[in-house]
């Protein structure tokens, strides 16, 4: 909870300003950036991660940019789970997926060209479809001994549809699911258990945009 609260005040401060930052009313217009929390499967766990972005809009339906995550934590150490397992499982377990993490014993980080569509434009409620093609960085510990050498990376591809709904004007947030594609599945020399990130993801997107 203290995380979200670091994410979103700072968000409606600048929004409900006054007298709002030159950045969002003049120097940046199509401009969007903002936070978002991604669950999914990454070999035999269930990982969450949390990002930011950054990006413009090429015209009133479509926006690019990139975003950056890294994981902070385990939903599930279970082998036998999928992301929507994990979930129904910690929130018995915790009461609260935001207190169901468990430390984990590798990074992982990710990179990606962002691309979206948005399809449905209402005036509180819109519907999009999202595109990602990026990077993965996944390290172990030196004393785990499970990779020598360099860090394993790998190419990733992402489809999903995401539930927008306008908080304000300006401050939106998205609720989406995708498929992600490991592009380098099975390759040799992959650390056992770990051989492909083929997974369903789902997501939650915080983001101020200026049109």
């Amino acid at each position: 909870m203290y995380l979200l609260r670091l994410i979103i005040v700072p968000i409606l401060i600048i929004n409900f300003s006054s007298s709002k930052a030159a950045l969002i009313d003049v120097e940046a217009p199509g401009i969007y950036g903002g936070f978002w929390r991604d669950l999914y499967k990454l070999g035999p766990v269930v990982i969450d991660t949390i990002g930011a972005d950054l990006g413009v809009f090429g015209g009133p339906s479509f926006k690019m940019g990139l975003s950056f995550a890294t994981v902070v934590g385990l939903l599930s150490t279970n082998e036998n789970h999928d992301i929507f397992g994990s979930i129904s499982e910690s929130s018995k377990k915790y009461n609260s997926i935001l207190n169901a993490l468990e430390p984990s014993d590798f990074s992982y980080s990710t990179a990606a060209l962002k691309l979206e569509y948005i399809m449905v434009e209402g005036n509180s409620f819109g519907w999009s479809t999202t595109t990602n093609f990026g990077v993965g960085v996944l390290g172990f510990k030196p004393e785990e001994g499970q990779l020598v050498g360099d860090s394993l990376y790998h190419l990733y591809l992402s489809l999903g549809t995401a539930l927008i709904i306008k908080i304000t004007n300006n401050l939106r947030t998205s609720i989406g699911i995708s498929y992600r594609k490991d592009l380098n599945a099975n390759e040799a020399g992959r650390p056992s258990k770990y051989e492909n990130f083929d997974a369903v993801t789902i997501y939650n997107h915080f983001y101020l945009v200026k049109f």
